[in-house]
């Protein structure tokens, strides 16, 4: 008998009560997550600004400068980001409503591409503030996957 009690202890319960687990998205809405939600959120929302105030000026200056200059070169170029900024909001939705290691990842990675891509082609530093928001997000939701598999190991939320 206190061989089998010994055997029992070391097994984690799944289950929570009745043995049913939440899903991940009930879960991240659990009062104890509150706060890495919040931040998530806010970091979107730094995204979401940050992509709309680049769309703002490159629209902005292209025309400016196209009419000043008369040459219509830099509206290809600029044509040309359009998809740079549906990737990073493509990302980033998917990371404001699955809380996704992969998509957050992603966007670190890109964020840095980009960041380094700027220093060597235009020699200055570009896109710190994005690449530190990204890094931000990436620790935020690798806390929220951690939290929740020790839920799903033991039952506790």
């Amino acid at each position: 008998m206190s061989n089998m009690n010994a055997n029992n202890v070391h097994k984690p319960q799944a289950g929570g009560y009745y043995g049913k687990l939440m899903s991940k998205r009930e879960f991240c809405h659990q009062t104890t997550h509150r706060k890495q939600l919040l931040h998530l959120h806010l970091c979107c929302l730094m995204f979401y600004f940050i992509v709309v105030m680049s769309v703002f000026l490159q629209n902005r200056i292209p025309n400016v400068l196209g009419k000043l200059f008369g040459v219509s070169e830099f509206l290809n170029l600029f044509q040309n980001i359009w998809v740079d900024h549906l990737i990073v909001i493509l990302l980033v939705l998917v990371i404001e409503f699955t809380k996704s290691r992969i998509a957050t990842s992603l966007l670190f990675a890109y964020t840095a591409i980009d960041c380094l891509y700027k220093y060597y082609t235009f020699h200055r530093i570009e896109g710190v503030w994005p690449l530190l928001v990204a890094g931000y997000m990436v620790t935020l939701a690798f806390e929220l996957a951690k939290a929740y598999e020790q839920y799903k190991m033991t039952g506790i939320a």
